[in-house]
């Protein structure tokens, strides 16, 4: 779930988007590719007729950033709106363990974002974008048959997301590629990254003391380069592809922790120093 939606972080400047990029996946069969274009009222679906479970080959376009997630059964679409968009406009934390109980989330981008993500079962599917104006869904992705084997294509890195709201993997990546992001099912929450550059030498302390301000405006130590993934629920993962300026970044998680009032997890700590050569 994407923060500028669903709470009002203090993002430090609006980050870019993981740029899309031809991507060689080893597999079996071919990884089907599905695009979801995100327009003003609804989210357009373009997927191949007859989809099986397994990973896939996902990119999002359009303004906004669209996601898909399953719901549990006897939890409806509509449930799953009501709830991020009472969440949302009055910061209801009991729609927001409602939906987080009824959904998991498995991945997304901003407009102009790529990667895979993995459908693991039969099914339906759900894209949905956050916005100002709420919730937007588009048709249901529906995956028939047995599980199309298939492996997580090569990676530059690894980003993951640890129990005590705390990253893990590469301190160095190379500034254009594909990282791998893993959210710990011991986190037993969802995290999503927000890749911001950063002046040489900024400390996560410098970062962290910025956003518990509440300041508006751009830090000093701000710089243009950056990009925000979807949410994973905890045991999920997805790849992301990037193309950003070198130089060093803060990795931040703005997602609402429903057992601290809402609260983005960046403004709990959540945040780390790496470096894009």
């Amino acid at each position: 779930m994407g923060a500028a939606a669903l709470v009002c972080s203090p993002l430090l400047l609006a980050p870019g988007t993981a740029s899309a990029r031809p991507t060689s996946v080893s597999s079996r069969a071919a990884t089907p590719q599905l695009t979801l274009t995100v327009t003003g009222k609804s989210i357009k679906v373009d997927a191949p007729g007859r989809l099986r479970p397994g990973r896939v080959r996902l990119t999002v376009a359009g303004k906004g950033s669209a996601e898909i997630a399953r719901l549990a059964k006897g939890y409806s679409p509509e449930e799953f709106v009501a709830d991020l968009n009472s969440f949302g406009a009055k910061n209801d934390i009991k729609a927001l363990k409602h939906a987080l109980a009824n959904a998991q989330i498995l991945g997304g981008f901003q407009g102009g974002g790529s990667g895979t993500v993995v459908l693991p079962s039969a099914g339906s599917y759900l894209p949905f974008s956050l916005g100002q104006r709420g919730v937007l869904l588009g048709d249901p992705i529906v995956v028939r048959g047995a599980k199309r084997a298939s492996s997580t294509p090569s990676t530059d890195g690894r980003i993951i997301a640890k129990p005590g709201l705390s990253w893990g993997g590469s301190s160095t990546l190379p500034a254009k590629g594909r990282l791998l992001f893993k959210n710990k099912a011991s986190t037993g929450i969802p995290h999503f990254i927000v890749l911001s550059q950063v002046v040489e030498g900024t400390t996560t302390d410098q970062v962290l003391e910025f956003l518990q301000s509440g300041d508006e405006g751009a830090p000093p130590w701000g710089l243009p380069g950056g990009m925000e993934t979807g949410s994973i629920s905890p045991g999920k993962s997805m790849t992301v592809n990037y193309d950003l300026p070198a130089g060093q970044y803060v990795v931040m998680c703005f997602f609402p922790d429903p057992e601290m009032g809402g609260m983005p997890h960046a403004l709990m700590g959540m945040l780390e120093m790496i470096h894009l050569t």
